[in-house]
């Protein structure tokens, strides 16, 4: 079982909405599309990646992914 962030990215900021855990990539999206999807608005996205370490942000609110690329992406519209 691996732990993954979810990440939300809204307009103003992205913010650490859960860590989830998951044996795959595909089923952590799939817990954080359950959990989240209902209530994003339009043009938000969910980010999901595995947690390698402690989550950053930098001077513009936005997450600083560290998992070499290894992200999947739901968009609201």
């Amino acid at each position: 079982m691996n732990q993954y962030y979810v990440v939300l990215r809204t307009k103003e900021k992205d913010e650490l909405k859960d860590v989830v855990d998951a044996l795959s990539l595909d089923e952590a999206l799939a817990i954080a599309k359950k959990r989240y999807e209902a209530g994003m608005n339009g043009g938000e996205k969910l980010y999901i990646f595995l947690a390698k370490g402690p989550i950053s942000f930098d001077e513009n609110n936005q997450f600083v992914c560290n998992t070499g690329g290894n992200l999947k992406i739901m968009i609201k519209f």
